[in-house]
């Protein structure tokens, strides 16, 4: 894919997600000649995934803004701002939907249980293995967040963000499982997700018996 084309693919699906209600700020690029995080400022030296802070200028040494600050407001910010590089899409998951971040077993297990009860949900990934799952706000207990993160589950909610198709990232492109135009852009509710998280949690903590049979 050319440069030029990258941007107009990131671009659409910026507009996309600003004309559906997801909020979206232009984030550093996974650079694979220079393997590293790139954010357009030739002085930055924040080499992780960040937002572009807005706020400073081309000169400033770091961008200190959060994801929530940089949130673009309207089509022609998208256009300004994936005109000249492929910034990645990043979402604040606060004001955003919120996103289960899990081993694909774990996703599997909430996504089964989601199904028999009549929702579906939005999944991305970027890597073999792993995986997102889109729903309402998140608002998870301490409780629940404790023990998710236990298991290697992140429960992007209050204070975080996650990157969205089509971006790329160090592992590669994040790319829809299944897209939320799929879901008619519904979510399904927090409360089922958690719940359906709770009993996925517990099945993959059972013990494994081994032996011979009979």
């Amino acid at each position: 894919m050319s440069a030029r084309l990258e941007r107009a693919v990131l671009a659409a699906a910026a507009h996309e997600y600003l004309r559906v209600g997801w909020p979206v700020a232009p984030g550093a690029w996974w650079s694979p000649q220079l393997q590293r995080y790139r954010c357009g400022r030739p002085r930055c030296r924040t080499s992780s995934p960040h937002a572009v802070d807005p706020g400073i200028g081309p000169s400033g040494d770091r961008c200190r803004a959060t994801v929530a600050e940089c949130v673009v407001t309207s089509p022609t910010e998208v256009d300004r701002w994936w005109t000249g590089h492929p910034y990645a899409l990043l979402m604040p998951t606060s004001t955003g939907p919120g996103v289960v971040d899990g081993t694909q077993d774990v996703i599997d297990l909430i996504d089964e249980r989601l199904r028999a009860e009549g929702y579906l949900a939005p999944i991305s990934s970027s890597k073999v293995g792993q995986a997102q799952l889109f729903c309402q706000q998140l608002r998870p207990g301490q409780e629940l967040w404790l023990a998710a993160a236990g298991a290697g589950v992140l429960l992007h909610g209050e204070d975080s963000w996650v990157t969205l198709p089509p971006s790329t990232v160090r592992t590669g492109q994040v790319r829809w499982l299944r897209s939320p135009q799929e879901c008619g852009w519904r979510l399904p509710p927090a409360a089922v997700v958690c719940a359906a998280l709770r009993v996925a949690l517990t099945f993959r903590s059972r013990p494994v018996i081994t032996g011979r049979p009979g």
